[in-house]
């Protein structure tokens, strides 16, 4: 925050016995006069924030991470108090790619209309990022989980995989994938690409 010239007025957190009450963090954050709100946490409990945060914190934008991706579903019929929260996310349902256009659809017919967001993108990619790694691994039936392991462990972390929540991405020893995010803003009710 420093190096880009940010001032970090007040730093809040919540508990798991207190995640329904946000009253006192949204009282910090509004006395503390800041202009953004970053929530590094779910949409269940963004959900939660939003709602308690109703004409508490007008003005201040708020910014959040993959983690809020699902918070329209999680406020219903309220989805208008998440109007104007931007999220970074690695996958966007209305976006143009023909691959997600594809993947959006189908999830939606299955699933009686519902959008999917980046959980669904992942796990959809998940399988299809260990089907490559088996194919080029030259994987069989008859090897053992340990020959299988360490096959899946080379090949993760020195492959590249195209999917839905990103181009070229790689993992490295520890397991953690490298991707790009994708800019999102709430308006209408909607995920809009920033």
């Amino acid at each position: 925050a420093a190096q880009r010239g940010l001032t970090i007025v007040t730093q809040q957190a919540f508990t798991e016995g207190t995640k329904t009450d946000f009253s006192t963090q949204i009282n910090a954050i509004r006395d503390s006069g800041c202009d953004l709100v970053f929530l590094p946490i779910y949409a269940a409990e963004a959900s939660v924030f939003l709602t308690q945060a109703q004409g508490k914190l007008d003005g201040i934008k708020v910014f959040g991470c993959d983690g809020l991706d699902g918070v329209i579903d999680q406020l219903g019929s309220d989805a208008s108090l998440a109007e104007g929260v931007m999220l970074l996310t690695p996958f966007a349902a209305d976006s143009e790619n023909p691959e997600s256009q594809a993947f959006t659809a189908a999830y939606e017919k299955k699933y009686n209309g519902e959008v999917p967001n980046q959980f669904a993108a992942d796990a959809y990619d998940c399988v299809y990022a260990y089907k490559q790694a088996l194919e080029n691994a030259g994987a069989t039936p008859d090897m053992s989980a340990e020959d299988l392991c360490d096959k899946m462990i080379e090949q993760f972390t020195s492959m590249t995989f195209d999917g839905l929540t990103g181009e070229g991405m790689t993992w490295d020893e520890t397991g953690a994938v490298s991707k790009s995010p994708k800019g999102m803003v709430i308006e209408n009710g909607a995920y809009v690409g920033m």
